[in-house]
């Protein structure tokens, strides 16, 4: 089985090659952007970087798909935390993503949701896994989010928004490709203040590398899984 793992940010990618201490001359460059191959429980990953927003993510992913084959693709990253249950470092598996900044004029409400993937996590076995995962709906823009979205989008029961997950499940359940969307809470909008505003950006930028760490953590287990199961069926 050959996996492919999508790392949207510059950040998340810094920190991911960091990570795995990859190379200069083990990273090769792509259309959209580098690569490297890693192979985690004797299973064939090749982790690639496209850069942020919807635009850059569907690209890279339809591109991985074309020219690499993959046969399942992982989406590591991070996220900005919605529900006023969750906490920073906590661990989303989307089951649906969708996105919110598609507005339309013609009588629909600001915030209708478009382009909606439901995802199948059948094929995932979460149990052995030690870190606590909450499963449930990721939202994606391309715009950082804040307390008054968060607020609204809390009512339509989403968990966290990123700015690219909804656009890799389109295009993988666009081409028949099963897609495992893992993020980690990073930063979370605690109020409309300026000062709050500065934190949760501060936030962003102290905590991805460590989210980046937890979600990497998870990948022998997660991948042993996913490798058992394709190896059966």
């Amino acid at each position: 089985m050959f996996i492919g793992i999508h790392i949207c940010s510059g950040r998340e990618w810094r920190s991911t090659k960091e990570i795995f201490k990859v190379k200069n001359k083990d990273i090769h460059n792509y259309p959209l952007g580098e690569y490297f191959n890693q192979e985690i429980e004797n299973c064939k990953c090749l982790f690639y970087h496209s850069g942020p927003t919807k635009t850059r993510a569907a690209a890279a992913c339809q591109y991985a798909i074309d020219q690499w084959k993959p046969d399942k693709i992982i989406v590591l990253g991070t996220c900005g935390g919605v529900s006023k249950n969750l906490e920073i470092f906590d661990i989303i598996m989307a089951n649906k993503t969708v996105q919110y900044d598609c507005l339309d004029f013609m009588g629909e409400a600001e915030h209708t949701f478009y382009n909606i993937t439901e995802l199948d996590n059948s094929w995932i076995d979460t149990s052995n896994i030690p870190e606590k995962i909450t499963t449930g709906i990721i939202g994606t823009a391309d715009k950082d989010l804040n307390y008054e979205t968060a607020m609204l989008l809390r009512k339509e029961k989403l968990l966290a928004v990123d700015w690219e997950s909804g656009a890799i499940t389109k295009i993988c359940e666009l081409n028949n490709v099963k897609c495992l969307v893992l993020r980690g809470i990073s930063d979370k909008p605690e109020s409309p203040e300026q000062a709050d505003r500065e934190k949760q950006t501060n936030d962003y930028r102290i905590n991805t590398y460590s989210v980046m760490e937890r979600l990497i953590a998870l990948l022998p287990e997660t991948v042993k899984s996913i490798s058992e199961r394709f190896n059966n069926n």
